[in-house]
């Protein structure tokens, strides 16, 4: 092999090692490019891989225009850098909704906190959390609710891993869960608690059509509160 072609060679070997991308005149494409991690950083590129897709999915709202190679081009690495951290597409979708899912439980747990031991006090500053979170952060909000993709929902993993997409959100429903049982009792905790979630998603989403004359949101949450906590 010509010494010209050694030398490609050898730089492209470098490039993905150190995360680097190739250049413009070498892919046909303009991508940012990122600063190599210094070692021991490796935990700050994954978490830059999961905020990057998590933007991406909000904006798109469709789980299925997502690949690594698109989320690599936004972070600015090689797509090879990611397969260090996301062995495919499920997995690094499954990190989003974890990250967004745990943003979402601590605002139900500090709205919670503020509302002192009385037990529907603390269902009504969940739910209005709950529905504050989901208008304020209306990407964010979209992504933990966004469907896998056809992809993802097809691509075979062990147990362990369908655990894990199956036990996204649990977090935040067992808190919502846990309050509602201590108002209304055990026996109809755990079904008085669907009905919320699912009435506070939807307050979420017809709250979201503006043109329409809805209450005000907090009147609205209460009013739903009152009802399903009723004896």
């Amino acid at each position: 092999m010509a010494s010209g072609q050694r030398t490609t060679a050898t730089t492209t070997q470098e490039r993905e090692t150190t995360g680097e991308q190739q250049a413009p005149e070498e892919t046909g494409q303009t991508p940012r490019r990122r600063r190599p991690a210094r070692r021991g950083q490796g935990g700050q590129l994954r978490t830059e891989i999961v905020e990057a897709a998590s933007r991406m999915l909000a904006e798109t709202g469709d789980v299925n225009t997502l690949s690594l190679r698109s989320v690599a081009r936004e972070v600015g690495v090689a797509a090879t850098s990611i397969y260090l951290h996301f062995d495919d597409i499920a997995e690094l979708i499954t990190a989003v909704k974890q990250r967004r899912f745990q943003q979402f439980t601590e605002a139900l747990s500090e709205a919670a906190g503020t509302a002192g031991d009385d037990a529907p006090s603390r269902v009504r500053a969940m739910s209005r959390a709950y529905v504050s979170y989901g208008l304020t952060h209306p990407g964010n909000y979209r992504v933990m609710f966004t469907p896998l993709s056809e992809t993802a929902n097809s691509a075979e993993g062990d147990d362990e891993s369908r655990r894990e997409r199956q036990a996204i959100g649990e977090g935040a429903f067992a808190l919502l869960c846990d309050a509602v049982s201590a108002a209304v009792g055990e026996a109809d905790g755990e079904r008085v608690a669907i009905h919320l979630w699912t009435a506070l998603h939807g307050a979420v989403t017809l709250h979201s059509l503006t043109y329409f004359p809805w209450p005000p949101v907090e009147e609205h949450v209460d009013s739903l509160v009152s009802l399903l906590l009723r004896p």
